[in-house]
């Protein structure tokens, strides 16, 4: 699977919903777009944390920041203001989508 990083034209549509960077003194803090490209590169390649490649951050840094964003809900965020955006431009065709889903079959009986 080929993957694309953040364009930008791309990265002004994200970058308004990452959290605010906190004021500290030390190390320069890491590249929010290496960062989200690298969790992208994850997501697309279907790779381990272990492989991000180094051009994005640590592996431990990038996984950290998919973390961070899972917990405060900015992938939600990020995904509606992007639907909203493709709606906007009469770009988004949802007419064919697929769902995958993982099924049990319950036991009879008891």
């Amino acid at each position: 699977m080929s993957f694309h990083e953040v364009d930008d034209a791309l990265w002004p549509m994200i970058e308004p919903y990452l959290p605010p960077p906190k004021p500290h003194v030390g190390r320069p803090r890491a590249d929010e777009r290496g960062l989200f490209n690298g969790i992208l590169y994850v997501l697309a390649t279907g790779c381990s944390w272990h492989d991000v490649p180094r051009q994005y951050d640590t592996t431990s840094t990038v996984h950290r920041f998919h973390l961070s964003l899972c917990d405060h809900g900015i992938y939600d965020e990020i995904f509606a203001a992007m639907r909203r955006h493709g709606y906007d431009l009469a770009d988004l065709d949802l007419s064919c989508c697929a769902i995958d889903t993982t099924t049990i079959p319950a036991t009879k009986g008891e």
